[in-house]
């Protein structure tokens, strides 16, 4: 890759238009997270992560940018790790920093007007591009002085129990604590006998430790005047008062003490690593802290002090604190100051320890943030500390408890110096002091960490026990739905960060009352230090009345001699689509009709995955018989919305009597619509596993007209948007033999993907479009009703578009009509999905399924609304016998066989968990005499009699 930071980059990216909405780049779609504005993010700023670096791919990527109609600069594009400082690392280190991928990340900085979603999105087209987001700003977060304020007595330090612990630990013992923040006064007397000084680079113009930074004797500026017009150098002093937060962030972790002047901190002597991630133009904008972080655990500090935070998940962000703990650092971090439930990033991220702020009666301040992922709590109001100018204030918040914390982390580092960063962190959370029960926390039960810091405690014993969640398993029976009714099995990591332990009892509970865990403790013999063993399975009941998309909170309790621990996660349940992954395409069944996404934003499903691609954005159902009467949930003349005209009946449900293939089912009606046509759909998928069969599924509609009237005149398709490699270098071709639209990337060495209309009993309706060509039905971004209707009852519109204007952002509509439906009765119209390698491959599986629709027996299945039993087949019979059982949810089915006087002769079935669907049950009755006999079968608190004849 090009890193020079003295080359200019130019790249040209490709039509990026300046609709905000309706852009259509959709391999992936980035969408800023909710609550992230402009101004949480750097304009024109990117980080981009490759998933493999070399000038190939470097070349690959640039050479497809330097297309399109509006043109994008690019100003830099540079490494965000110093290439010469990553040769200088030991292997160990440089193996890590592969493994976490740190060196693929890069900094993009372009000139242009288009949205960054926009430039984003185009990125993601590109396959070398891991992910593309905006570099966000984070904030710093202490809040407005409290009036209160004692002159000189700092109670923070009583209250962690900080002078009793100096009687364990006197010193940090020059321990470094790197504070990320808006710089430091670095003459300060309260802090300049304390600051890390590089020895190994002195001030001399040049790079004597090869580490990329020229003369980082003192710390390092990572941004200078401004973002914009600034340039990182090796001075991060602050040059005003108002950029003082970072000052007395420094001050509360490692003010000098014991020099009569000023304040005291626990670590007393710990060095301060000052790395300067803030603009001097801008007091709380923090730009380039993982860039600091990363700085940081490259030099080997520990722990690692992160006062800021702010919205918005960051890949970038957690690539980077996944390198840090793989190299034992310890990142501390801020909560922060919303008030609310949930959590800053840095804080939210896995692995970082975060830390909330409590009053002087360990009560949480009124604005700090809380939740299940807080680690640990520490006094952050009033804080007396260092500001510039030799001068001292008080401020509050989490950015003044998080390097209490972090001070705290330095005296226990000193004392057990062979211990990682996180470890040193679990001894910091373990020996907190509950405040659960304190008066003012009733509303925050065990979401201000496992309590409030204290530091004798965390001096005092050397042997604990640490055991964290790592990972989690799910097995369910509806391919991870978690049904309502559903059992499910749930295995879970675990790693012990601290200590060997034995007998170790897990315990998994939830306060949910849609969650009953069946199996609630599990022991684990043992777990030795560093070591990860699975532990499995907790089986769990969801109640039949959960509500769909339910977030469900678990607790995992850990026990044995001597320790006793809990954690919390989170897992979403009772989902209202399936995914499909029987063969070599993975999909998504919905309960609205829509292929591959449940929700009209690419979300809620796999979409239409082939070779580990991607290929589809939107497949919307479209049922109609006039401009007017057209239910349907494609895209809406409204930007960024869709229609939402069908409404689920049942959610997908497999009929586990197909043992050929994977075959699921879901039933919706239109009364969604504010002109219903009055019908009730049951939409069907069938995947097969086996050749020729593999890399397509039948995508089934059945179409009832429950009205009193006949439905004359319907038309039924489907609007699809493929997007196959760079959405805009698409063509789609229609062969009219074979009733195929299939879509290809002019880009070679990309799959290709098709749907046919495997109905032969109406019309083919084909008709392509692209909101690139003027005049086109989607060129002003809307699509009407009108113009929906247009598209379905069109006939063959064209068949091609796109290979003459060198490809385009190609969609279309494909379907079927007219027909008549009379009052009651039903139609069908199946698709293929269909993935392959080039057109010869596509057209192989669309013979195998046309060849597979005619010889399977499509049935109309009725919604499963209720518990029911077929009559037996064959009946009469003399030996084997079969029953179909149909279940709405997920239970126990039993079922006795009695003889015609009601005397019970045996038990024929007993499942204590069937999942929901159509079963095939069979039994014997060669033991049997001739005559009649009654089968009881048992669901809950239904029971259904079936009457069986044997013959001899």
């Amino acid at each position: 890759m090009k890193g020079s930071s003295s080359l200019l980059v130019l790249f040209l990216l490709m039509s990026v238009l300046t609709s905000l909405a309706d852009d259509k780049l959709k391999n992936r779609k980035f969408k800023l997270p909710a609550g992230v504005s402009s101004k949480d993010y750097i304009p024109n700023s990117l980080i981009i992560k490759y998933k493999n670096i070399s000038t190939a791919t470097s070349r690959s990527v640039e050479n497809k940018l330097m297309v399109g109609k509006q043109r994008v600069q690019f100003v830099k594009h540079q490494p965000v790790l110093k290439v010469n400082y990553l040769y200088e690392l030991p292997l160990q280190k440089q193996l890590a920093l592969d493994k976490a991928g740190v060196n693929k990340i890069y900094e993009l900085e372009y000139r242009s007007s288009a949205p960054i979603e926009d430039v984003i999105n185009v990125l993601l087209e590109q396959e070398e591009v891991e992910y593309a987001e905006p570099r966000y700003i984070y904030h710093t977060t202490n809040a407005p002085n409290d009036p209160i304020f004692i002159q000189g007595f700092q109670n923070n330090l009583l209250q962690v129990k900080a002078l009793e612990g100096w009687g364990l630990q006197s010193s940090a013992n020059g321990q470094i604590i790197a504070i990320i923040d808006s710089g430091a006064d670095l003459e300060h007397e309260d802090l300049a006998a304390n600051l890390y000084l590089n020895t190994n680079d002195p001030i001399n113009g040049i790079d004597d430790d090869g580490d990329g930074y020229i003369d980082n004797y003192r710390g390092w500026d990572f941004v200078g005047a401004s973002f914009t017009g600034g340039r990182a150098d090796n001075n991060p002093d602050i040059p005003a008062d108002s950029l003082d937060h970072g000052m007395h962030v420094a001050g509360i972790a490692a003010a000098v003490t014991n020099n009569a002047k000023g304040v005291a901190s626990i670590s007393r002597d710990a060095k301060l690593m000052i790395l300067k991630a803030g603009s001097d133009d801008n007091a709380t904008a923090i730009y380039r802290g993982y860039e600091a972080i990363l700085y940081a655990v490259n030099k080997g500090v520990k722990i690692i002090n992160c006062s800021w935070g702010g919205p918005g998940f960051s890949s970038f962000g957690q690539d980077i604190i996944n390198f840090a703990v793989s190299n034992g650092s310890l990142v501390i971090a801020a909560a922060g100051n919303s008030g609310r439930e949930g959590l800053d990033y840095p804080a939210a991220y896995k692995g970082v320890l975060a830390v909330a702020n409590v009053n002087a009666n360990d009560v949480k301040a009124a604005s700090s943030s809380y939740g299940f992922d807080v680690d640990i709590a520490a006094p952050g109001q009033n804080s007396f500390s260092t500001i510039n100018g030799n001068a001292y204030s008080a401020k509050s918040g989490t950015s003044m408890a998080t390097p209490l914390v972090s001070s705290a982390a330095a005296l226990v580092a000193a004392k057990y110096p062979t211990l990682s960063g996180v470890a040193i962190g679990e001894i910091l959370r373990l020996s907190a002091d509950d405040i659960n029960l304190v008066s003012g926390n009733a509303s925050y039960q065990n979401k201000l960490g496992k309590g409030r810091l204290n530091v004798l405690k965390a001096l005092q014993n050397a042997s604990y026990v640490a055991i964290r969640k790592q990972n989690i398993v799910i097995q369910d029976n509806s391919n991870g739905i978690l049904a309502a009714g559903d059992t499910v099995n749930m295995a879970i990591d675990l790693k012990s960060i601290l200590g060997n332990v034995n007998n170790l009892s897990v315990t998994l509970h939830s306060d949910n009352s849609d969650v009953e865990v069946i199996t609630p403790t599990l022991i684990l013999n043992s777990l030795n230090e560093l070591e990860v063993k699975r532990l499995g399975f907790f089986k769990i009941f969801l109640s039949p009345q959960t509500q769909e998309n339910r977030e469900i909170t678990f607790t995992l309790k850990y026990q044995a001699v001597g320790y006793q621990d809990e954690e919390y996660f989170s897992l979403r349940v009772n989902l209202d689509y399936l995914n499909i992954n029987h063969n070599q395409i993975a999909t998504t069944l919905t309960s609205n009709g829509r292929v591959g996404f449940s929700s009209d934003d690419a979300e809620n499903g796999v979409g239409f995955v082939y070779q580990n691609k991607n290929l589809l954005y939107e497949a919307s159902l479209m049922i109609g018989n006039s401009a007017t009467r057209i239910s349907n949930n494609a895209r809406s003349p409204q930007v960024g919305r869709a229609e939402e005209d069908f409404l689920k009946i049942s959610r997908p449900i497999k009929d586990n009597t197909n043992t050929e293939a994977l075959e699921a089912f879901a039933t919706f009606n239109d009364y969604g619509s504010n002109s219903p046509l009055d019908v009730e759909v049951v939409n069907r998928q069938i995947a097969y596993p086996n050749s020729p069969d593999d890399k397509y599924v039948l995508v089934d509609y059945i179409i009832k007209n429950k009205s009193i009237v006949p439905l004359n005149g319907i038309y039924v398709g489907l609007f699809c948007d493929w997007d196959i490699e760079a959405s805009d270098k698409n063509v789609v071709k229609y062969r009219q033999d074979e009733a195929l639209a299939y879509t290809y990337s002019l880009n070679p060495g990309n799959p290709y993907a098709a749907v046919k209309v495997l109905n032969t009993d109406a019309g083919i309706q084909f008709y392509p479009m692209s909101y690139q060509l003027s005049g086109d039905i989607l060129e002003d971004d809307s699509f009407t009703k009108e113009e929906k209707f247009t598209t379905l009852s069109s006939g063959i519109f064209k068949t091609e578009l796109g290979e003459s204007l060198d490809g385009l952002d190609v969609m279309y509509t494909i379907g079927a009509g007219p027909y008549n439906i009379a009052s009651g009765d039903s139609v069908q119209v199946a698709f293929a999905f269909i993935a392959g390698d080039n057109v010869n491959d596509i057209l192989a599986s669309a013979d195998a399924a046309s060849q597979k629709f005619r010889n399977i027996q499509l049935v109309v299945p009725e919604p499963i609304v209720r518990f029911k039993v077929s009559q037996n087949y064959p009946n009469p019979t003399r030996s084997n016998t079969n029953f179909d059982v149909f279940l709405p949810e997920a239970g126990a089915v039993s079922a006795d066989l009695f003889d015609i006087g009601g005397r019970r002769l045996k038990n024929i079935y007993n499942n204590p968990s069937l999942n929901a669907g159509k079963h095939r049950i069979a039994t014997q009755v060669d033991d049997l005499s001739t005559g009649i006999y009654y089968v009881e079968f048992r669901y809950r608190e239904s029971r259904e009699i079936v009457k069986i004849i044997v013959t001899r």
